[in-house]
């Protein structure tokens, strides 16, 4: 008996090479399941599990399927056919079957037209046809003609009709030219005719109609305006003694006790009493109180009065657990031949408060230590190591002088943010490094409108200001280190910095889901005005500096690979206006950019790549082991696929291939070879190439990368022979394995 082996769909005379694609992959999902055949991936290969037997009955409930999808495409001359070849290979009948479709001409839209029985709605409809998803000319096809019907409902709400439905639309379509049915006894005339029929046949059209239905209950297209608020913020049971009630700019504020202030209610409601009904101010205020996090559940009720057009709101809040306690572990793991194993472990303790002071206010406090392991021999074992303690207010309001009537104008979320931490990192044999911070900021997150692709999400934040301050204490091995380079005594000192942060990030995606992309940017500025201040403290410790990254990532998603591109800019200049000559050189090292590691360029270990092509040693007299710049570059590449499962656990493989480097900008902060050079970009540009192994536990994902140095234009001086030049290490000694918890990248 034959057996369904593979199954193909091929557009015959499709108008684009992309209309072609779009519907081969839309008639693909028409096919019942009894015409696809099932593979199972294994480590190299896939196998076909439980074929389905051959039935031509299943075919043609594919090919009826097949029409219905291209009639709602606006195609209704369509033509599917089908081969079947049955090929035998041992015992086995493969039956191949391939779908033919001629999808012929797409109908379009002649004319448009827009027939409400309610004026008000008429005129609401005219005033936003520049918004319409349709017009003269489109496909006469079913989802667009639907969203223009979904954006009319919304738009009626919108304006205050809270009772209108998607049922009370309908469309009245004509693909009839009533005018080729009147004959003429004039020869001329009558040739006229045939070679619009002709032509109608080559270029079908419909002509488009939205109405309302015949509405009977004036209810449902009445205009509503809103009316008065009650708050059920922990309970909508205040039947209790301790019931308590306030009132306060038309909203009253129904609790049991006194765990949150009334007055933080109404700044967060966007509707106001007595205008129009508006859906999205309703939204708006919905998505507010899920957003502050103090509550786990948020139902706002819409209660219209009876024989009135005015409607009331019940907001009943279910409160979250107010604290939250949370630990987390992170490691890394470094190997190379020639610089032995480098382990990171992190570990970290988290308290919120989801009802600080009792506002609604976010309040996190997290203590985190990070080590770093070095070669494990008697007293090395520790490499680095460092306590960190933050804690961070985030308020759910935007708080800033003067600016009350943001609120109302700014349709996305918003937070302020007041922040403080304390850290203090012990580099052994090197330094002391204690730093404090404190910063003022806001969050802001919002949704574009991009209907040729998913809607685009915004997210910005501004810190404004930053203030670090950091105290180093030099060990006397960076002591001697320095003695014996001069060229590094500037990098390693104490610093103020004074700054203002932006940061914005922006995903987006296809409308399939088949791509993905993100780009974030981040700007620094520091000393800019400070620095205009002249006394002793400034002069001595304040850097003055602008720097400015960029970081794009796209992925490409098929049905069983992927692929990740991600690429990298950044830089930072300390400026020349910067008091204390000593801090001119390059930025402070606390700020500049290193490479290497599980997440960067994985055929080195971490800041042991660069700046530029310099020789240096990373251990002995006249050297030093980190690597830093006031600059990098680096692009990925990585190719992933599925492997085989292991216990239910997914296990995949990549290919992938780092480029990068980093580099010092001012001539008089390092060597020749460490100043950044554009027509040495190539030269001075490395390059590593491995594979790995993914463990995907669903939670977290568990990775081991084993990279090569196709390209090193910094080794040590024993290894200077192999310098910018392409495989020449030999594989051992040019190879490093990682192991990193979670992707490389953003994806």
């Amino acid at each position: 008996m034959p057996f369904v082996f593979e199954t193909r769909v091929k557009v015959e005379d499709a108008l684009s090479k992309e209309e072609k694609e779009r519907l081969e992959a839309g008639l693909n999902e028409q096919l019942d399941d009894s015409m696809q055949s099932r593979r199972v991936d294994k480590v190299l290969w896939s196998v076909i599990k439980h074929p389905p037997r051959l039935d031509t009955s299943q075919i043609s409930k594919s090919i009826q399927n097949m029409h219905y999808y291209l009639n709602a495409q606006g195609y209704f001359q369509d033509s599917i056919g089908y081969t079947i070849d049955v090929k035998k290979v041992e015992q086995q009948h493969r039956a191949s079957i391939q779908f033919l479709v001629w999808p012929r001409q797409v109908t379009r839209i002649d004319s448009l037209a827009y027939a409400l029985q309610n004026d008000s709605l008429q005129k609401v409809t005219e005033a936003n046809l520049k918004n319409a998803f349709i017009k003269k000319g489109d496909p006469f096809a079913q989802a667009p003609i639907s969203a223009e019907m979904d954006r009319l409902v919304e738009l009626y709400r919108n304006n205050g009709y809270l009772r209108f439905s998607r049922g009370l639309l309908f469309g009245l379509w004509d693909t009839l030219d009533v005018a080729l049915l009147q004959s003429s006894p004039d020869p001329l005339a009558q040739a006229l005719q045939l070679e619009r029929l002709r032509n109608r046949r080559l270029n079908p059209t419909a002509n488009l109609e939205i109405r309302t239905r015949p509405i009977e209950d004036s209810v449902a297209i009445r205009k509503y305006f809103v009316g008065n608020f009650v708050v059920y913020p922990n309970s909508s049971d205040t039947s209790g003694n301790n019931r308590n009630e306030t009132v306060l700019n038309n909203v009253t504020v129904i609790q049991n006790g006194k765990a949150f202030k009334p007055k933080i209610f109404p700044p967060n409601i966007y509707l106001k009493k007595g205008d129009p009904y508006d859906q999205r101010r309703y939204i708006r205020t919905l998505n507010r109180f899920n957003n502050i996090g103090s509550w786990r559940m948020v139902d706002i009720a819409q209660l219209p009065r009876d024989h009135q057009d005015t409607v009331d709101f019940a907001i009943k809040l279910l409160p979250a657990k107010k604290y939250n306690f949370t630990t987390n572990v992170e490691g890394s793991f470094s190997q190379s031949v020639l610089s032995g194993n480098f382990v990171g472990l992190g570990f970290s303790l988290g308290l919120q408060n989801r009802n600080f002071a009792r506002a609604a206010n976010l309040m996190s406090t997290n203590v985190n230590y990070l080590v770093e392991l070095g070669q494990l021999t008697a007293g090395d074992i520790i490499q680095t190591q460092q306590f960190s303690a933050t804690n961070t207010i985030s308020y759910p309001r935007f708080i800033f002088p003067g600016m009350m009537g943001f609120k109302k104008n700014f349709r996305g979320n918003f937070r302020s943010l007041f922040t403080l931490s304390a850290a203090s990192t012990e580099r052994r044999y090197l330094f002391n490094l204690t730093s404090f911070s404190s910063a003022w900021g806001y969050e802001f997150g919002w949704r574009g409108r991009d209907y040729s692709s998913n809607n685009r999400t915004f997210n910005l934040s501004v810190k404004i200001p930053n203030i670090e301050y950091s105290y180093l204490i030099r060990r006397d091995s960076l002591d001697r280190m320095i003695a014996k380079n001069p060229s590094i005594k500037n990098l390693f000192s104490d610093g103020l910095v004074t700054s203002s942060i932006v940061k914005f990030i922006m995903p987006w995606g296809s409308i399939n889901g088949h791509n993905t992309n993100v780009i974030r940017a981040n700007f620094e500025e520091s000393g800019l005005l400070t620095g205009m201040i002249r006394n002793a403290l400034f002069d001595k410790h304040l850097y003055r500096f602008v720097k400015l990254d960029v970081e794009y990532a796209k992925l490409y998603k098929w049905t069983k690979t992927s692929l990740v591109l991600r690429g990298f800019a950044g830089a930072g200049y300390e400026l020349e206006s910067t008091a204390n000559p000593d801090k001119r050189a390059q930025m402070p090292f606390f700020k500049q950019y290193y490479s290497g590691g599980p997440n960067s360029m994985r055929a080195w270990q971490l800041r042991r790549l660069g700046p530029g092509s310099t020789i240096k040693s990373f251990e002995g007299d006249y050297s030093f082991p980190d690597r830093f710049g006031d600059m990098q570059l680096e692009a990925n590449i990585e190719y992933r696929i599925p492997l085989f499962k292991m216990g239910g656990i997914p296990i995949n493989g990549a290919v992938f291939t780092d480029v990068g480097n980093v580099w010092l900008l001012k001539k008089e902060a390092g060597l020749p070879d460490e100043i950044f050079k554009l027509g040495r970009l190539g030269t001075d540009l490395a390059v590593g190439s491995g594979a790995g192994v993914r463990v995907d536990l669903g939670f977290f994902v568990i990775r081991l990368d084993y990279a090569y140095k196709v390209k090193d234009p910094s080794p040590s001086p024993d290894h200077l022979s192999y310098r910018n030049k392409f495989f020449a290490y030999p594989f051992i000694k040019g190879s490093q394995l990682q192991i990193g918890i979670g992707y490389p990248f953003i994806f």
